[in-house]
């Protein structure tokens, strides 16, 4: 029904909204098209019942008002439609939520293995077959690094000149990236499409060191370069050419998805590359629970420690014990003491 309509005080058959003293002459289409408007649940699908509305609807001086009335509303929806920022189906894919200590997002071409290596290294089912494009759109799996979970994300192969609509953010807000290369091909040639691709969606890989401040929108994004296929014949004199080529640049390994082969080494690497450490809190006169460590960046300070428990403890907080990394097991140190890797942390307030 159309909202600016006023029912007519004579009776009508029709259970469309009549204009007072306009003939009630609509045609079955035209009163189809209005119940789709009174059911539509989106702007975009109001808009369609009303552009056929519009275009079915008798005209003569008797609808006048009417027309109008519908013309105006287009008016109203079509704004509303350009203010409401819109997220198509594509893009949705691809807004896949963060779970665990950090979001890993696989990067490669066609066919170089990551969906075997999600199904391997994960609890994430993702369909593996020898022929390319297997994977339509990003799979999230858990894997398991010894007491945290670590989401990896298997994403649609990189194609030339073709992104997705919503690929691009996924790989901006990941922690860090993963690329995978076939070594049974040429992996230095598969990396330089992988570079020249990520380029055009104004991403910079960085490996080692700090991240380095962009200009002209760029973003940098920590990556890991891994080279699958590795029990393949000849793969690993392929292996040593790709690693002397991008040596220094950026952590690389060999692995193999399909057979297993160091999935320990990968786990620690991309630990690595993700700049965390784990800290521990304990409850004085009580043991830590190492099972459930405190995931921080690297450079975080005690006072960090307490945030991430509760806001409260911030402002409450008069100093903690260190065991770890202070000069001594049980030191009282002040809020902006720095902490590191496998640090317990006894709060005091």
């Amino acid at each position: 029904m159309i909202d600016e309509a006023r029912p007519s005080s004579k009776r009508s058959d029709h259970p469309s909204l009549i204009l007072k003293d306009m003939p009630a002459n609509l045609t079955p289409q035209y009163l189809e098209a209005e119940l789709k408007f009174k059911q539509a649940k989106t702007t975009s699908e109001k808009i369609k019942a009303l552009e056929v509305m519009m275009a079915i609807i008798p005209k003569h001086k008797g609808t006048e008002k009417l027309r109008g009335q519908l013309k105006s509303r287009m008016a109203k929806l079509k704004e509303e439609l350009q203010k409401r920022p819109t997220v198509g189906r594509a893009e949705q894919a691809y807004n896949i939520k963060r779970e665990g200590a950090a979001q890993i997002v696989l990067l490669g071409l066609p066919n170089v293995g990551k969906s075997c290596l999600l199904s391997q290294i994960t609890n994430a089912s993702s369909e593996v077959a020898d022929y390319p494009f297997t994977t339509q759109k990003p799979i999230p799996g858990m894997m398991k690094f010894e007491n945290l979970q670590i989401q990896l994300v298997d994403t649609p192969p990189i194609q030339l000149d073709h992104i997705e609509p919503g690929f691009p953010n996924l790989i901006r807000n990941a922690d860090a990236l993963l690329l995978l290369v076939d070594l049974s091909e040429d992996p230095i040639f598969q990396m330089e499409i992988l570079l020249e691709e990520l380029n055009s969606m104004k991403i910079e890989l960085v490996g080692k060191g700090p991240i380095p401040s962009l200009e002209g929108g760029r973003t940098p994004q920590r990556a890991l370069l891994a080279g699958n296929k590795c029990d393949v014949k000849n793969a690993m004199g392929a292996y040593q050419k790709f690693e002397a080529h991008f040596r220094g640049k950026f952590p690389i390994l060999p692995i193999s998805a399909k057979e297993g082969m160091n999935f320990d080494e990968l786990k620690k690497e991309i630990y690595q590359i993700l700049n965390i450490i784990r800290v521990y809190t304990k409850i004085p006169g009580k043991e830590p629970d190492l099972t459930e460590p405190v995931i921080l960046k690297k450079g975080s300070t005690v006072e960090d420690v307490a945030l991430s428990i509760h806001k409260d403890f911030v402002a409450k907080l008069r100093y903690a014990k260190i065991w770890g990394s202070g000069k001594f097991d049980g030191q009282m140190v002040k809020r902006d003491f720095l902490v590191n890797e496998g640090d317990v942390i006894e709060l005091h307030i």
